[in-house]
């Protein structure tokens, strides 16, 4: 380190390998050891986000320091380098109120996620939709976070009707059309002799407890990287998921590191980090076959949804498989 100033050591960030051996200790709720480096590593990187985020997860995972969790996330807060960073961590410090059984902070927390005029982007609303589904905000009465729900479901039926009307003009077209959106939806599947189509959805899976790329995730990213340098005006999301196994916190730490996985390997490809949009939903969307998984897996029928209830109606093998499909990354092209 001789030679860096002190600003210039600030504002270093973890390397990936160092915060994936820290995501891992926290997906086997080893929190104790894992609290141990991330103090570790604060000292040389005291503005990384990861960082102050983990330190807050290990305190409210652990009893004894439960106190100090409050603290840790709103520097957590402080350290965000986005709206989505900032949202991620008043999610996890809503959650931890609600553990502590104080319902009126957690909704307080709840709200600051809400956009002033009532509209979410899309990773807030996912972290909104996950606290509205938690014991303590279903169980309080408090009519400010009412209120502010129901103005975001009046501006969402809203945009229903005006999405039914906008449906409504279109088929009165759909006899000319026809040849087209079927030519479109054959477009749709990921067939890796294809390029990359905007507004389809493309799957990594990896093995239980990974977040390795393997050739085949490599091949897809590449031909995203591809896409997104002949195309700058488009962005990409990367959405992690996680199969049912495990505690749901283990889940969403192993559905972030695959989309951060993902994430890292096409900025090192030479994509800008600003176009790679991340979320995570750990197990609570599993998956739906659709026909080109059906043709890759034939063992499974075309709107299969692989839930808990649905996989443990299976056996050897075939249950194996469905687990492994609900290990994903969905890629999807976006402007």
């Amino acid at each position: 380190m001789i030679g860096l100033t002190f600003s210039t050591l600030q504002a270093q960030k973890l390397p990936t390998k160092k915060r994936q051996a820290i995501e891992s200790l926290m997906y086997k709720m080893d929190y104790t050891k894992a609290l141990e480096n991330v103090m570790t590593e604060l000292q040389a990187y005291p503005e990384d986000y990861d960082l102050n985020l983990f330190e807050a997860i290990c305190y409210s995972a652990i009893a004894e320091h439960n106190s100090k969790a409050v603290n840790a996330y709103e520097q957590a807060i402080e350290k965000a380098n986005t709206d989505c960073q900032k949202n991620e961590a008043r999610y996890y410090l809503a959650k931890h109120y609600c553990d502590l059984g104080k319902k009126d902070k957690s909704v307080e927390v709840t709200n600051m996620i809400l956009d002033s005029d009532g509209r979410l982007d899309d990773c807030a609303l996912a972290l909104v939709e996950k606290l509205k589904k938690s014991s303590c905000i279903l169980s309080c009465d408090e009519t400010p976070f009412k209120e502010e729900v129901a103005k975001v479901k009046k501006d969402a039926s809203k945009a229903e009707e005006q999405n039914k009307k906008t449906i409504n003009d279109l088929n009165n077209k759909i006899s000319e059309l026809e040849k087209k959106l079927k030519e479109a939806e054959e477009a749709k599947l990921a067939n890796s002799n294809k390029r990359i189509i905007a507004d389809a959805y493309y799957k990594l899976y990896f093995n239980f407890n990974s977040s390795n790329l393997d050739k085949k995730s490599t091949d897809i990213l590449d031909r995203f990287i591809a896409f997104l340098n002949q195309n700058p005006s488009m962005n990409v999301m990367c959405i992690g998921h996680a199969d049912m196994v495990g505690s749901n916190e283990a889940n969403q730490i192993i559905s972030r590191n695959r989309a951060m996985r993902a994430k890292d390997y096409m900025i090192s490809k030479g994509i800008n980090a600003n176009r790679i949009n991340v979320m995570f939903k750990g197990n609570d969307e599993p998956d739906e076959i659709d026909e080109f998984t059906s043709q890759t897996y034939s063992m499974f029928k075309v709107g299969e949804v692989l839930t808990n209830e649905f996989i443990n109606s299976l056996q050897g093998q075939k249950k194996t498989q469905a687990n492994y499909l609900n290990r994903r990354v969905e890629l999807k092209a976006t402007k």
